[in-house]
């Protein structure tokens, strides 16, 4: 026994909006060299556990293979991809840049949100330099101005500052995790008598305590964050952290970048820059990135890296009526008259050999039924090629992908 199902016609939207957002994401990362790769669905639980406090255990999906081994479906692209690639004994000799968009499942403490969710994300195995991490912050910057986006935020920070700073005091996990949701909400009216409760140096009580405080225009941050740098490490991280910036003034997105020194390492293999992405009107990071050195030892390899990933029904959710949704989903339409159809298939053949969207109409069902589309074609008594009101006649393929040409031109 069975019952149909109907489909509501807002799914069809919404993906669309899903495929023309995952093209548009895998254009730009080529645009930086990156290629394609995929990982399996089905890991073994022991690729994530031996990770120490990358993945939490109990989010993951775990499945019991016939050998009577535990599997989990994928909860992460970064591990296995930097698995893959230190079994292929690629090291950091030729940089290596892959990117990925598949489906992650990890079961969130929180009902309502999703087991799987589609992830986009890139992976640049390469050695730390202030160029390269400038580099893949750019590229998350320009993937989100191609989705629609216009007031994007970059919150830049460094895992290592404050590692640093807490690592002479001797905090259990339960209290640590304190520490580190009170400085992420930059709760600083509960921080000070926490860190009150504890034995510490006065200067390093301070600096723990100044820490939430550091955010926003990254030189300024960076200024005033030199008192509580108490070692010569953590004034090389904020050398670091001021060259990255100057170089993305040079690919002209400064302005979307601040500093905040009390962004918490999310992941547990990230150990140097740090960021995540915010855009208008939406509540929660839409990307999160970050340098991880040290994940490729675990698997026998140096493979110094950095990534990001973004979630594909996250920016869905934030486009709204953006403009990667309001494009027109079909590109041409051609109109034809009822003794024109051999000639309609044929030019639809052509343009679609192309890689152009078109859609075939005959005359009389275009006038009750207008479909919107970029370009519209008319065969009939002439051959007509109509681009926001403008029409001009053509007698051959070939002029017509001229007129096409010149009508992008204009777009």
């Amino acid at each position: 026994m069975y019952t149909d199902y109907m489909m509501n016609p807002k799914d069809v939207k919404d993906y669309e909006k899903y495929e023309r957002t995952i093209k548009t994401i895998q254009k730009r990362f080529k645009t930086y060299g990156y290629q394609r790769v995929k990982t399996s669905t089905f890991e073994s639980y022991d690729l994530y556990s031996q990770v120490g406090g990358a993945i939490n255990q109990k989010e993951m999906i775990k499945v019991i293979a016939r050998s009577g081994e535990v599997l989990v479906l994928r909860p992460d692209g970064t591990i296995p991809i930097t698995k893959q690639v230190a079994e292929n004994n690629e090291g950091v000799k030729t940089e290596t840049r892959y990117f990925y968009i598949q489906d992650i499942f990890r079961q969130s403490a929180l009902s309502e949100e999703s087991i799987e969710t589609t992830q986009a994300g890139i992976e640049c195995f390469a050695e730390g330099t202030p160029e390269t991490d400038a580099e893949v912050i750019a590229l998350a910057i320009h993937t989100l101005r191609d989705l629609g986006f216009s007031d994007i935020k970059i919150e830049m920070g460094h895992a290592g500052f404050f590692q640093a700073l807490i690592q002479k005091v001797q905090f259990t996990s339960t209290e640590l995790d304190q520490l580190k949701n009170l400085v992420k909400a930059k709760n600083i009216v509960e921080l000070q008598p926490f860190l009150e409760s504890f034995t510490i140096d006065e200067a390093l009580k301070k600096a723990i305590g100044q820490i939430p405080m550091l955010y926003g225009n990254p030189v300024d941050v960076i200024q005033q964050a030199r008192p509580i740098a108490i070692t010569p490490a953590l004034n090389k991280t904020l050398d670091y952290l001021l060259e990255v910036y100057e170089i993305l003034e040079l690919y002209g997105v400064g302005n979307n970048v601040v500093v905040d020194l009390g962004l918490i390492n999310q992941m547990g293999y990230y150990s140097d820059v740090i960021f995540q992405g915010f855009v208008e009107k939406f509540g929660k990071p839409v990307l999160m990135g970050g340098r991880y050195d040290q994940l490729g030892e675990k698997f026998g390899a140096t493979l110094p890296a950095i990534g990001f990933a973004c979630e594909i029904e996250s920016l869905i959710q934030a486009l709204g009526s953006s403009v990667v949704s309001t494009k027109p989903l079909i590109e041409i339409i051609i109109i034809y008259d009822a003794n024109k159809l051999e000639d309609s298939i044929n030019l639809a053949n052509e343009l679609r050999e192309r890689h152009y969207r078109v859609l075939t109409c005959p005359f009389e069902k275009s006038l009750e039924n207008k479909q919107e589309s970029l370009y519209e074609i008319k065969l009939g008594h002439e051959q007509l090629f109509e681009y926001r009101r403008s029409v001009q006649s053509f007698s051959s393929i070939h002029e017509l992908l001229k007129l096409i040409d010149g009508a992008k031109g204009g777009v």
